[in-house]
């Protein structure tokens, strides 16, 4: 894959892309740590490298040559208790940081899915700005200006999964389970290095792989259709879905090609350009309770509405879903609509849906009022009301079941 995104780096952004370019990195760094300490053992003053690592249980054996303070294994979605955990057992090693003076460096390397590379930027936003509680920081960006990250903190993001593209977006999502609701977040001034490496994906399991490139194809639609839309996210969302189209049923078939995961994980990268942009919309905003009672995977969660909410925007003579139409290449809905079934139709995404049916029925009731958030469903360019949710949701599960 030589797809160029350079137009699409954000500032403060080194983006690494290809096969073996996570080992390459690894004794790059690895040469540069046993130098400094060979420099050390010369100067006392010497630059120090203090290293955590966020990563997963599956993606543990990527990072077992690595010498770190500490190794967090992230089990769900990022939560308030988990947050607030991790930082208490990362803090006294960044202190250190902080203690030894500028010429000393702490990094935290991020590798796993979207789980993983956001709970490593709110920590890192959380450092940064000092913050000691992740209920202050979700509230932060709405009273000051995020700072950027302090010279001695180097985030490193490493995708395993091709889906929420967390590795540019300056949201980070927070969940409280208990109470069913999702918050992001925000910080716009992480200095970070991406690598896209389709190495560490080639053993994601058929049914990850299917749900996250799922999410990377709403997220790219969404955006073309928000409110908040330019010619500049429009542009990123055409090439993310024009590579995900042409990769993601390659992929599920055949899951150890490295060239199709690559692609995956350039147009997952691309979505999270474009929702950075342009946000999530009405998709995303029903998802939530979806994922947050019902324990739905997040990307299956988005698509379940997908193709109704596409319906639903295209009301008024497909005016609203215009940049949706010219960044897909179709003349009409009903054209995009016939493409998009073909995808889940391939991808069999019934079949994982199916299980969570009874579930969403049994629980609507409770569901519908957490379905609407101001910061994701206002970005939708039609309003919808409770009303027209439950007509969006019930004809969703219609599709499922008939």
């Amino acid at each position: 894959m030589t797809t160029n995104i350079d137009e699409f780096i954000k500032e403060g952004t080194n983006v690494i892309i290809g096969l073996n370019k996570w080992s390459e990195y690894k004794t790059l760094r690895s040469n540069k740590i046993a130098k400094s300490f060979a420099q050390r053992r010369l100067d006392p003053v010497g630059v120090m490298d203090f290293t955590v690592i966020i990563t997963s249980k599956s993606c543990k054996k990527y990072i077992s040559d690595i010498n770190s303070e500490k190794v967090i294994e992230v089990k769900e979605e990022p939560t308030f208790k988990s947050i607030d955990n991790s930082l208490k057992e990362i803090y006294p090693i960044y202190k250190k940081v902080t203690d030894s003076g500028l010429l000393s460096t702490f990094t935290l390397i991020a590798l796993g899915g979207g789980s993983v590379i956001d709970t490593a930027k709110i920590l890192s936003m959380m450092l940064s700005n000092n913050i000691k509680y992740s209920r202050e920081a979700e509230q932060w960006h709405h009273r000051v200006s995020i700072k950027r990250a302090r010279r001695q903190i180097y985030l490193i993001c490493v995708p395993s999964t091709a889906g929420t593209g967390a590795e540019a977006t300056q949201f980070s999502t927070i969940w409280d389970k208990e109470n069913g609701l999702k918050y992001s977040i925000v910080s716009d001034k992480l200095n970070r290095t991406i690598i896209l490496d389709p190495e560490i994906s080639l053993s994601l399991p058929g049914e990850i792989t299917i749900s996250t490139g799922i999410d990377a194809l709403c997220q790219l639609l969404e955006s073309t259709w928000s409110k908040k839309a330019d010619t500049s996210s429009i542009k990123s969302a055409k090439l993310g879905y024009q590579i995900l189209k042409n990769n993601i049923v390659r992929t599920v078939d055949d899951p150890k090609n490295q060239d199709s995961r690559l692609s995956m994980l350039i147009s997952s990268y691309l979505s999270g350009i474009s929702i950075s942009k342009a946000n999530t919309t009405l998709c995303h905003s029903i998802s939530y309770p979806l994922t947050a009672l019902l324990g739905m995977p997040h990307g299956l969660a988005c698509g379940f509405t997908l193709i109704e909410v596409i319906k639903f925007n295209s009301s008024n003579e497909n005016e609203l879903i215009k940049n949706t139409l010219l960044a897909t290449e179709n003349s009409d809905s009903k054209e995009l609509i016939n493409e998009i079934e073909e995808i889940f139709e391939l991808v069999h995404y019934k079949d994982l849906m199916s299980p969570f049916i009874n579930q969403i029925i049994s629980s609507l009731d409770k569901i519908l009022p957490l379905t609407i958030t101001n910061s994701r469903a206002s970005n939708n360019p039609r309003n919808a009301n409770i009303d027209d949710i439950r007509f969006i949701v019930e004809k969703s599960i219609d599709r499922i079941t008939n």
